[in-house]
């Protein structure tokens, strides 16, 4: 049994909103950002403490003067709550360009920025494999660690930039471990761990996890005898918990995800080997893409199904942000494989505030199916 002590202070981690983060961590300054590709390491080598941006199921009061309706939820819910305050205490915040409404909403809080936030957008390149993409890269990373040091006042050495890679490939390795004992763990409890990871200061963080694994390791070693239904979530951000509440309520597991929010951010590790910036640049480059970059080698459907085999899951449910065009074009893209391979799936579109009634009767028909 895990221990309970410790477990509650990663969910409360998890959801507490960030304008208590300063409050709760304090000497840390934290830095906000919006996407796994980002690379958080150059923050926190830069003196801050790199805080994912999370979207929320609370009424929008200020956005739409400044976003279309069909805009996705992540992008309407984060700026509206950068237009309400809420995120006052952050030093800024980092972009990736990863589709037009996050570049967008990188020029938006440009425009709206509290006083002398600071705000920046990492041009990753979109084709992975194209001859100019490793140079393209290294030029831009390289480029975003001089900016973030001039910013802070950090001397831009290697020395500090390898020491915060170490740092976060060891929050990688300890969550890859938590991956094989997430059937000791509630549904719920296993993805605000994770949460915990993208929002705690990692030298807070990896402390406590590594002490919860050490419990965790002495419970039931086996996974094959859970008679529950397994399912395989994917998507990109999985902002709305109570959708994990119901999976657990209705009797399910979460066998596994590929989720931009969940088990996607932590995959691999960079290394410590040569230069720190070549290094992260392979990492971006190497890794499996999400739908919005290109990589002709990778196959979105032979991907998705040996994850799905891997983790023995009955079958997989797509939790899209309504409006995501990568991922709604993505999704198409997978489906034949399912088809053929046999796989039921089932798609949950979000929404801003989901019919919480809506999902738990369509996730019980495809559970009881399982």
């Amino acid at each position: 049994m895990a221990d309970r002590q410790i477990l509650a202070q990663l969910i409360l981690a998890a959801r507490a909103p960030l304008a208590e983060w300063a409050r709760l961590y304090p000497g840390h300054q934290a830095m906000g950002y919006l996407c796994s590709y980002v690379p958080a390491e150059m923050i926190h080598a830069a003196g801050f403490a790199p805080v994912r941006i999370r979207g929320a199921t609370s009424p929008l009061r200020h956005v739409d003067a400044h976003l279309q309706s069909f805009t996705c939820a992540l992008c309407r819910s984060t700026l509206d709550q950068l237009l309400s305050g809420q995120l006052n205490a952050l030093a800024g915040a980092i972009f990736a360009h990863t589709c037009d409404a996050m570049q967008a909403q990188a020029d938006l809080w440009r425009m709206n920025a509290h006083g002398s936030q600071f705000v920046d957008i990492v041009m990753q390149p979109a084709h992975l494999a194209a001859p100019s993409a490793r140079p393209y890269l290294v030029a831009e990373l390289t480029r975003f660690w001089q900016r973030l040091c001039d910013v802070s006042g950090a001397p831009p050495e290697e020395d500090r930039l390898r020491a915060s890679i170490a740092l976060f490939d060891e929050t990688r390795r300890l969550v890859q471990t938590l991956q094989d004992l997430r059937h000791q763990l509630s549904v719920p409890d296993f993805y605000a761990i994770l949460d915990a990871a993208q929002t705690m200061p990692r030298e807070i963080f990896n402390p406590l996890l590594a002490q919860l694994l050490a419990e965790l390791q002495g419970g039931p070693p086996e996974r094959s005898h859970d008679p529950r239904p397994s399912v395989f979530l994917v998507g990109a951000v999985l902002d709305e918990p109570r959708l994990l509440d119901l999976i657990q309520d209705l009797g399910a597991q979460a066998g596994g995800d590929d989720l931009c929010t969940g088990s996607r951010h932590f995959y691999g590790l960079v290394g410590p080997q040569g230069d720190p910036i070549d290094a992260l640049a392979s990492y971006y480059l190497q890794r499996p893409p999400c739908p919005s970059k290109y990589q002709p080698t990778h196959k979105p459907g032979a991907h998705l199904l040996q994850q799905v085999r891997e983790a023995q899951a009955g079958g997989v449910v797509f939790v899209v942000e309504k409006f995501c065009e990568p991922h709604a074009f993505d999704y198409a893209l997978t489906l034949p494989t399912l088809d053929e391979a046999g796989i039921p799936y089932l798609l949950l579109e979000m929404e801003q505030t989901p019919s919480l009634e809506a999902l738990r009767t369509r996730l019980q028909a495809f559970i009881e199916m399982l």
